[in-house]
């Protein structure tokens, strides 16, 4: 039986949801979609976000994961940047986090690691947080039916297995070009964002 990827699918889950929800847990690697968005330059409206997937699916908890720059790393990645610059960024990101936790989700957050590479002879930058969500989905079992994976990420091929084996449901929810075709497989059924953008999007 081949995945669900079309419209058609999305309507008959939305359908299917309102009559009978099944509960589900959403877990967001957020790096994994910067990248997508960064390069078709667009956002999400984590308000509407939640919605759409509330048309559903009955919504447990929403787990936002996501890197903080460090001073050290912030100008490293803007060397041309002021102080005040580093200062006004980290308010935002308080901000946007604050702004998240009001709409119930529950932020996962720490520093991102400068690691010299001394093949390159340079500094590179790296937050991952395969292990924290990876425990959140395991001690949550009983919380819900189905997984809500925002992450294209192949790491993360073990942990769909696992969950699958545990008779959980699991959507993998990514952009296309960052949706490894080893996630794409093991997933019970994949959404490309482009699919849905018209009803997340932050306008």
């Amino acid at each position: 039986m081949r995945n669900k990827t079309t419209k058609e699918s999305l309507e008959e889950e939305r359908i299917i949801g309102r009559k009978n929800k099944s509960r589900a847990n959403v877990f967001i690697d957020y790096r994994n979609y910067h990248y997508y968005l960064e390069k078709y330059k667009w956002s999400i409206d984590w308000g509407k976000f939640k919605i759409f997937l509330s048309l559903m699916y009955d919504i447990n908890k929403i787990y936002f994961y996501e890197g903080v720059p460090s001073k050290i790393v912030f100008f490293d990645l803007y060397p041309a940047s002021s102080l005040e610059d580093f200062v006004n960024m980290r308010q935002e990101k308080n901000q946007e986090f604050k702004s998240l936790e009001e709409k119930g989700f529950t932020i996962r957050k720490k520093l991102v690691n400068r690691i010299y590479d001394a093949k390159e002879k340079k500094y590179k930058h790296k937050c991952n947080f395969d292990v924290e969500l990876t425990i959140d989905t395991v001690d949550n079992l009983d919380d819900y039916e189905v997984c809500i994976l925002c992450s294209g990420d192949g790491d993360f091929v073990k942990l769909i297995r696992y969950l699958k084996g545990k008779h959980k449901t699991v959507i993998v929810m990514a952009g296309k070009d960052r949706l490894s075709s080893l996630v794409k497989k093991a997933a019970n059924q994949f959404i490309y964002l482009r699919n849905i953008k018209p009803d997340i999007m932050r306008l």
